[in-house]
Protein backbone atom coordinates (compact mmCIF):
# COMPACT_ATOMS: atom_id res chain seq x y z
CA UNK A 1 0.00 0.00 0.00
CA UNK A 2 3.13 2.44 0.89
CA UNK A 3 3.62 2.80 -2.99
CA UNK A 4 0.16 3.89 -3.83
CA UNK A 5 -0.16 6.65 -0.70
CA UNK A 6 -0.06 10.09 -1.41
CA UNK A 7 1.82 12.83 -0.09
CA UNK A 8 0.91 13.51 3.48
CA UNK A 9 -0.83 16.44 4.40
CA UNK A 10 -0.67 17.85 7.77
CA UNK A 11 -3.31 20.48 8.94
CA UNK A 12 -1.69 22.96 11.88
CA UNK A 13 -3.77 21.39 15.22
CA UNK A 14 -6.50 23.55 17.04
CA UNK A 15 -5.60 25.26 19.87
CA UNK A 16 -7.92 25.58 22.70
CA UNK A 17 -7.88 27.55 26.21
CA UNK A 18 -9.06 24.02 27.83
CA UNK A 19 -9.99 20.37 27.65
CA UNK A 20 -13.79 20.82 27.68
CA UNK A 21 -13.42 23.41 24.82
CA UNK A 22 -11.29 20.84 22.90
CA UNK A 23 -13.41 18.18 24.08
CA UNK A 24 -16.76 19.99 22.58
CA UNK A 25 -14.94 20.82 19.32
CA UNK A 26 -14.69 16.69 19.04
CA UNK A 27 -18.42 16.58 19.32
CA UNK A 28 -18.84 16.11 23.06
CA UNK A 29 -17.85 12.32 22.24
CA UNK A 30 -16.81 9.92 25.26
CA UNK A 31 -13.27 10.35 26.41
CA UNK A 32 -12.69 6.86 25.81
CA UNK A 33 -13.21 7.55 21.74
CA UNK A 34 -10.11 9.66 22.16
CA UNK A 35 -7.03 7.79 21.27
CA UNK A 36 -3.84 8.96 22.67
CA UNK A 37 -0.97 7.35 21.11
CA UNK A 38 -0.05 9.34 19.56
CA UNK A 39 -0.68 11.92 21.91
CA UNK A 40 -4.24 14.17 21.01
CA UNK A 41 -3.01 17.08 18.65
CA UNK A 42 -0.09 15.33 17.21
CA UNK A 43 -1.60 12.47 15.13
CA UNK A 44 -1.10 12.74 11.23
CA UNK A 45 -2.94 11.14 8.38
CA UNK A 46 0.21 8.69 8.34
CA UNK A 47 -0.68 7.84 12.31
CA UNK A 48 -4.49 7.65 10.93
CA UNK A 49 -3.62 5.13 8.02
CA UNK A 50 -1.29 2.89 10.23
CA UNK A 51 -4.05 2.42 12.23
CA UNK A 52 -6.97 1.69 9.86
CA UNK A 53 -4.91 -1.01 8.12
CA UNK A 54 -4.70 -2.55 11.03
CA UNK A 55 -8.09 -2.47 11.12
CA UNK A 56 -8.92 -0.08 14.00
CA UNK A 57 -11.20 2.68 12.51
CA UNK A 58 -10.66 6.17 13.13
CA UNK A 59 -11.06 9.74 12.28
CA UNK A 60 -8.85 12.58 12.64
CA UNK A 61 -10.04 15.63 13.81
CA UNK A 62 -7.54 18.94 13.95
CA UNK A 63 -4.16 16.37 14.75
CA UNK A 64 -6.64 14.12 17.54
CA UNK A 65 -7.40 10.37 16.40
CA UNK A 66 -10.88 9.67 17.12
CA UNK A 67 -12.23 6.22 16.95
CA UNK A 68 -15.17 5.24 15.13
CA UNK A 69 -18.10 3.64 18.02
CA UNK A 70 -19.12 1.08 15.66
CA UNK A 71 -20.02 -2.70 16.95
CA UNK A 72 -20.99 -6.04 15.05
CA UNK A 73 -25.47 -4.84 14.52
CA UNK A 74 -24.10 -1.55 13.34
CA UNK A 75 -21.81 -3.35 10.83
CA UNK A 76 -24.71 -5.73 9.80
CA UNK A 77 -26.43 -2.79 8.85
CA UNK A 78 -24.13 -1.08 7.20
CA UNK A 79 -23.53 -4.44 4.98
CA UNK A 80 -26.98 -5.11 4.12
CA UNK A 81 -27.45 -1.74 2.46
CA UNK A 82 -24.13 -2.18 0.95
CA UNK A 83 -25.55 -5.81 -0.30
CA UNK A 84 -28.43 -4.04 -1.98
CA UNK A 85 -26.79 -0.12 -3.11
CA UNK A 86 -23.47 -1.76 -4.60
CA UNK A 87 -25.08 -4.20 -7.25
CA UNK A 88 -27.57 -1.48 -8.16
CA UNK A 89 -24.70 0.97 -8.53
CA UNK A 90 -22.36 -1.24 -10.22
CA UNK A 91 -25.34 -2.66 -12.58
CA UNK A 92 -26.42 0.95 -14.05
CA UNK A 93 -22.51 1.99 -14.16
CA UNK A 94 -23.62 4.99 -11.57
CA UNK A 95 -20.28 5.24 -9.66
CA UNK A 96 -19.06 3.37 -6.60
CA UNK A 97 -19.88 1.80 -2.75
CA UNK A 98 -18.04 1.63 -0.64
CA UNK A 99 -17.74 0.64 2.87
CA UNK A 100 -16.24 2.36 6.78
CA UNK A 101 -12.75 2.33 5.97
CA UNK A 102 -12.47 4.67 3.51
CA UNK A 103 -10.58 7.70 4.57
CA UNK A 104 -11.95 10.82 3.37
CA UNK A 105 -10.18 14.22 3.46
CA UNK A 106 -12.79 17.41 4.00
CA UNK A 107 -12.48 20.22 1.38
CA UNK A 108 -14.21 22.03 4.26
CA UNK A 109 -11.88 21.31 7.01
CA UNK A 110 -9.23 18.83 6.30
CA UNK A 111 -10.72 16.62 8.70
CA UNK A 112 -10.46 12.44 7.56
CA UNK A 113 -13.75 11.19 8.13
CA UNK A 114 -15.10 7.42 7.88
CA UNK A 115 -18.43 7.54 6.66
CA UNK A 116 -19.86 3.82 7.22
CA UNK A 117 -21.61 3.58 3.56
CA UNK A 118 -20.19 6.44 0.88
CA UNK A 119 -21.74 6.70 -2.61
CA UNK A 120 -19.25 8.45 -5.21
CA UNK A 121 -20.93 9.17 -8.55
CA UNK A 122 -18.64 8.16 -11.46
CA UNK A 123 -17.65 11.64 -12.23
CA UNK A 124 -16.46 12.50 -9.05
CA UNK A 125 -14.59 9.30 -8.72
CA UNK A 126 -11.17 10.07 -8.02
CA UNK A 127 -8.55 9.45 -11.60
CA UNK A 128 -5.47 8.73 -9.31
CA UNK A 129 -4.61 6.32 -5.92
CA UNK A 130 -4.70 8.20 -3.18
CA UNK A 131 -4.97 6.87 0.18
CA UNK A 132 -6.85 9.71 1.44
CA UNK A 133 -8.38 11.71 -1.21
CA UNK A 134 -10.07 15.30 -0.52
CA UNK A 135 -13.69 14.11 -1.84
CA UNK A 136 -16.53 13.55 0.42
CA UNK A 137 -19.72 11.38 -0.88
CA UNK A 138 -22.22 12.20 -3.15
CA UNK A 139 -24.08 10.37 -0.72
CA UNK A 140 -23.15 10.04 2.71
CA UNK A 141 -24.59 7.68 5.12
CA UNK A 142 -24.00 6.86 8.80
CA UNK A 143 -25.60 3.76 11.90
CA UNK A 144 -25.96 5.79 14.65
CA UNK A 145 -24.10 3.74 17.31
CA UNK A 146 -24.34 4.30 21.61
CA UNK A 147 -21.15 6.61 21.39
CA UNK A 148 -22.29 8.77 19.12
CA UNK A 149 -23.41 12.33 20.15
CA UNK A 150 -25.80 15.01 18.64
CA UNK A 151 -22.83 17.24 18.43
CA UNK A 152 -21.12 15.03 16.77
CA UNK A 153 -23.47 14.16 14.02
CA UNK A 154 -24.26 18.01 13.66
CA UNK A 155 -20.59 18.47 12.54
CA UNK A 156 -20.03 15.58 10.20
CA UNK A 157 -23.58 16.71 8.75
CA UNK A 158 -21.79 20.55 8.09
CA UNK A 159 -18.39 18.80 7.16
CA UNK A 160 -19.88 16.23 4.49
CA UNK A 161 -22.56 19.19 3.26
CA UNK A 162 -19.69 22.29 2.62
CA UNK A 163 -17.20 19.41 0.97
CA UNK A 164 -19.98 18.61 -1.67
CA UNK A 165 -22.18 16.09 -0.67
CA UNK A 166 -25.38 16.40 -1.85
CA UNK A 167 -27.74 13.66 0.67
CA UNK A 168 -27.62 12.44 3.67
CA UNK A 169 -29.29 8.68 5.85
CA UNK A 170 -28.76 8.73 9.57
CA UNK A 171 -29.68 5.30 10.34
CA UNK A 172 -31.05 4.98 13.79
CA UNK A 173 -30.94 0.92 15.29
CA UNK A 174 -32.66 1.53 18.24
CA UNK A 175 -35.80 2.96 16.64
CA UNK A 176 -34.91 1.44 13.05
CA UNK A 177 -35.63 4.73 11.37
CA UNK A 178 -33.30 6.80 8.89
CA UNK A 179 -32.86 10.39 9.00
CA UNK A 180 -32.89 11.79 5.41
CA UNK A 181 -30.90 14.90 4.75
CA UNK A 182 -29.99 17.53 2.14
CA UNK A 183 -28.79 20.40 4.19
CA UNK A 184 -27.35 20.92 7.93
CA UNK A 185 -29.38 21.30 10.63
CA UNK A 186 -32.83 19.09 11.21
CA UNK A 187 -33.89 16.20 8.53
CA UNK A 188 -35.94 16.87 5.37
CA UNK A 189 -37.52 13.68 6.64
CA UNK A 190 -37.39 10.49 8.65
CA UNK A 191 -38.31 7.21 7.07
CA UNK A 192 -40.17 4.84 9.20
CA UNK A 193 -38.84 1.13 9.78
CA UNK A 194 -42.11 0.50 7.37
CA UNK A 195 -41.23 3.18 4.94
CA UNK A 196 -38.68 2.78 1.73
CA UNK A 197 -35.45 4.91 1.13
CA UNK A 198 -34.84 6.72 -2.26
CA UNK A 199 -32.05 7.96 -3.94
CA UNK A 200 -34.13 10.26 -5.28
CA UNK A 201 -31.39 12.41 -7.95
CA UNK A 202 -28.33 11.53 -6.29
CA UNK A 203 -29.06 7.84 -7.14
CA UNK A 204 -32.13 7.84 -9.44
CA UNK A 205 -34.18 4.64 -9.43
CA UNK A 206 -33.14 3.10 -6.50
CA UNK A 207 -35.11 2.40 -3.38
CA UNK A 208 -34.81 0.08 -0.55
CA UNK A 209 -37.22 -1.12 2.20
CA UNK A 210 -36.34 0.69 5.60
CA UNK A 211 -37.21 -3.16 7.10
CA UNK A 212 -34.35 -4.63 5.10
CA UNK A 213 -31.89 -2.43 6.88
CA UNK A 214 -32.01 -4.08 9.97
CA UNK A 215 -32.55 -8.28 8.50
CA UNK A 216 -30.86 -10.45 10.92
CA UNK A 217 -30.46 -7.30 13.27
CA UNK A 218 -32.14 -7.98 16.87
CA UNK A 219 -34.03 -5.09 18.57
CA UNK A 220 -31.56 -2.67 20.53
CA UNK A 221 -31.77 -0.55 23.38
Amino acid sequence: MASVLSPVVEYTSARYNNAAEWVHALGDIPLERIICDPWPGTATEADLLRLVERDCLCELIDGTLVAKPMGLMEAIIAANLIGVLGPFVIDRALGAVSGADSTLRMASTGRIRLPDVCFFSLCRLPKTAEAVPTLSPDLAVEVLSAGNTASEMERKLREYFASGTQLTWIIDPVSRVVAIYHRPGEPTRVIPFEGHLDGETVVPGFTMPVSDLFRNVPAMR
